[in-house]
């Protein structure tokens, strides 16, 4: 399993450098003017198109296991076959700015439709009282897969804003679903867990602290697709999961996009679709960055500390989903627990007025979402 880890790390790594290069030569690469707005946070141009880096690693970890004949070549190569409608998606917006909103979610939901019949990556059990019996009736657990896989893609996309951010949070989450398919004996969730945790890595050299190169959205959705289908098949390959384990370990973007919705829907009145500036990683940059280094400090430092806080945040979730795996009760009381933590942490920040300490360092005004 290591040398797939090994060579999507090095495929990656080289790939981003070469994108690097070719981007700087090309200026039109860059792309920087078609992609404005309030969570465009970096100074120095750079291209998007780390996901052509993630997908080039992961196409050589598939020959791979073809070449080997591994027992789970199969598997690997319909899971990574499946991701191309949402990468392509994604990658088209990159390139071009064009593609709206609910055409990229769409072809994710073409991507999720390919691995449900392909591979039977379909949600058929939450262990709770009458939802199984609904997720029993095929048209409703295709209809909640779909729904459920679409979700968790959108959202790595969402929390992708600074360097390092998307890409440490997703090799956190695809660490803790390795470590479960590894307990439970499957190589192939394993193996395929560790090619995206090398292909990440081999990103996160280029794209931290500095931001020589972004995920963009093919990259985001790439992983997003990644991380949404190996949840799923984590817990229908494994009874003794419970599907709230990979929930959980997924619960900082999953919660950072519900609470988005909510937050622009019902108290701003505007479209979900619509970016702004009030994600919890902007106003960690906006106000705590500022209040560390001071409201002077480079743009590009305060980029690079922003990302460790959300970190430090994915990880209490991860850490007791790791820790009750297999017990639902645990990891539901566990969702409770960081869903308080992350809205009393944002009140903090947003409605209640900073400390008078904080508040003369950063210049920060108390701002209504």
């Amino acid at each position: 399993m290591l040398h797939y880890l090994i060579l999507s790390f090095t495929l990656s790594f080289l790939s981003s450098l070469f994108i690097i290069r070719v981007a700087y030569k090309h200026k039109n690469l860059l792309c920087e003017t078609l992609h404005q707005g309030p969570q465009r946070f970096h100074q120095i141009p750079a291209p998007r198109l780390g996901g052509i880096a993630l997908f080039v690693a992961l196409l050589g970890c598939s020959l791979l296991a073809f070449l080997k004949k591994d027992a789970f070549k199969e598997e690997y190569i319909l899971l990574f076959l499946s991701v191309f409608p949402a990468f392509l998606g994604g990658l088209l917006e990159d390139l071009t700015g064009k593609i709206k909103v609910k055409g990229r979610l769409f072809l994710v939901l073409i991507s999720a439709s390919l691995a449900f019949f392909l591979l039977s990556a379909q949600i058929w059990r939450l262990d709770l009282p009458y939802a199984d019996n609904l997720l029993s009736i095929s048209a409703v657990s295709f209809i909640f897969t779909l729904f459920a896989v679409t979700g968790v893609t959108n959202s790595i996309n969402i929390i992708d804003g600074f360097n390092g951010l998307a890409s440490m949070v997703s090799i956190i989450i695809l660490s803790a679903l390795s470590f479960v398919s590894y307990k439970m004996g499957d190589y192939f969730l394993t193996t395929f867990c560790l090619s995206m945790i090398g292909a990440l890595v081999g990103f996160f050299i280029l794209n931290y602290p500095a931001g020589f190169i972004f995920l963009g959205d093919g990259g985001a959705y790439l992983t997003g697709f990644f991380i949404a289908e190996l949840s799923v098949l984590l817990v229908a390959r494994h009874p003794e999961v419970s599907p709230w384990f990979p929930f959980l370990a997924c619960f900082y973007p999953i919660f950072e996009t519900l609470f988005s919705i909510y937050r622009k829907k019902i108290l701003r009145g505007i479209s979900p679709g619509l970016p702004d500036g009030l994600h919890l990683h902007m106003l960690i940059y906006k106000i705590i960055t500022k209040w560390l280094l001071g409201p002077l400090a480079d743009k590009t430092l305060r980029n690079a500390l922003t990302s460790p806080f959300l970190w430090a945040l994915a990880m209490t979730s991860v850490i007791p989903a790791l820790l009750f795996w297999d017990k639902t009760l645990w990891l539901l009381f566990s969702s409770l627990l960081f869903a308080l933590l992350y809205l009393f942490f944002y009140w903090k920040l947003i409605y209640i007025k900073m400390p008078k300490y904080i508040r003369q360092k950063s210049n920060v005004r108390n701002t209504q979402p």
